[in-house]
């Protein structure tokens, strides 16, 4: 899978075309845009475009590459994602899971089933298992180890560019979706909802935006009143007049 490239550095190329374009509608990137976003070399980018390339997931042009198919690209990470590698601590916490989010300490990043909760509101069914990107040490000090067969916190390797696009703790939609993608069967119904959620956001992103920029064009201007030229027969003392407001286009 990873054809030469490491795993995670892959993660954070698909993290960053998916989330951009899930998040923002954008279809167009560059090699050069990517390599600073991601903090990669543009030798660690280009396999990774050409792969994408031969599943048809994008097209290249002369000055970059076209998304032209995110789904698939979605579906190729989610496939390759290696979350269990990832895992780096895990335990027993006897507390509902709502009750276990809200015993962490500060700085986790939560993914997967709570994850999917924070961002929606809501989930499909209940879910027993907590999954967070975090310092593993930092959760074994609040958590102690378990010698316990069945675990229901996971702890995974966060990683600088993870923690930029994470929003109040919670990861990005795409890193939920393929996380729990990796989860399997228990995972399913989460998975689904998602789906629809995610084919919905390229619409609602343009909107938004198509939105904010017709309230920056539309929005009136507003003048300070000007000084007026003194006349001679008022004594050289200026008069001071409003003038209309005017509505320009920006």
């Amino acid at each position: 899978m990873s054809f030469g490239v490491n795993t995670r550095k892959i993660d954070r190329i698909l993290r960053e075309t998916l989330n951009r374009f899930y998040t923002k509608g954008e279809r167009f990137f560059n090699q050069k845009g990517l390599s600073k976003s991601c903090g990669l070399s543009l030798g660690t980018i280009n396999p990774v475009i050409t792969r994408l390339e031969e599943l048809g997931a994008l097209e290249r042009k002369p000055l970059g590459f076209r998304l032209i198919d995110p789904k698939r690209a979605l579906l190729y990470w989610a496939i390759t994602r290696e979350l269990a590698k990832d895992i780096t601590y895990t335990t027993f916490v006897p507390r509902a899971t709502e009750e276990l989010e809200a015993e962490l300490p500060r700085g986790p990043i939560l993914t997967a089933y709570s994850g999917f909760r924070a961002k929606l509101g809501r989930t499909p069914t209940d879910y027993e298992q907590v999954f967070v990107y975090a310092d593993a040490d930092k959760i074994r000090r609040a958590f102690r180890p378990t010698r316990r067969e069945k675990r229901n916190l996971f702890v995974l390797t966060p990683d600088e560019h993870l923690t930029r696009l994470s929003e109040d703790g919670v990861a990005p939609l795409v890193q939920i979706y393929v996380d729990l993608w990796q989860l399997g069967a228990p995972a399913s119904r989460f998975v689904e909802e998602l789906e629809r959620e995610l084919a919905l956001a390229p619409t609602r992103a343009l909107e938004e935006i198509a939105g904010a920029l017709e309230k920056k064009v539309t929005r009136p201007r507003q003048l300070r009143p000007r000084p007026s030229p003194a006349s001679p027969s008022e004594g050289g003392r200026g008069s001071m007049h409003l003038r209309g407001q005017q509505r320009f286009s920006q």
